[in-house]
């Protein structure tokens, strides 16, 4: 069972390490990454703040075939479940999968769990050699990075401002070169 003191304990920020970090958009010179959370991390984070047993989460579909995900809490205090729904949309790598893990994270955002990652900046990163290559399609040059760029497997820091707003960013690669520093 949860009290309404401990459900603030979903929006405690993320630890760094439970934020990945995907490619956006790709340039010659370099690409926009974005900082994401996956599924394990909200399940994490519920298990944690209300414990294993006192959510539950369901699935299905409105009128316009959209999946919606609902993530219920039993509140102790007000003893009830309270929901909070969100919707999710198919991914390029496994459409169905995708769905549904991304409806339960918009769910589990409706809680507040990593809400502080639409409070990251723009992060764009210059290429270092080797970390970028291109195809020609159709007259259109591709640009893409190569298996050399990992920047999941780099060192990041992400730190509140005082007063608040956008987060600072710092990121070191496997060598310790410094790649991104929102504080520029």
């Amino acid at each position: 069972m949860a009290t309404i003191e401990e459900l603030k304990a979903l929006q405690k920020p993320l630890n760094v390490s439970d934020i990945d970090f995907r490619v956006q958009t790709v340039k010659e010179k370099g690409c926009s990454l974005l900082g994401y959370k996956d599924a394990r991390v909200d399940m994490k984070r519920l298990d944690q703040a209300v414990g294993i047993g006192h959510w539950k989460n369901e699935f299905h579909r409105d009128s316009n075939g959209i999946l919606q995900c609902t993530i219920s809490i039993y509140v102790d205090d007000l003893k009830e479940w309270v929901s909070k729904t969100s919707n999710g949309t198919e991914s390029f790598a496994d459409s169905q999968k995708g769905e549904y893990s991304d409806a339960f994270k918009r769910a589990g955002f409706m809680w507040g769990i990593g809400r502080e990652l639409y409070d990251l900046p723009f992060i764009w990163v210059n290429f270092m050699q080797g970390e970028v290559t291109s195809t020609v399609l159709r007259g259109k040059t591709i640009w893409r990075p190569t298996f050399n760029f990992k920047p999941n497997e780099w060192t990041w820091a992400v730190k509140s401002r005082e007063g608040g707003g956008e987060l600072m960013v710092y990121a070191k690669d496997q060598q310790g070169k410094l790649r991104f520093n929102s504080a520029k």
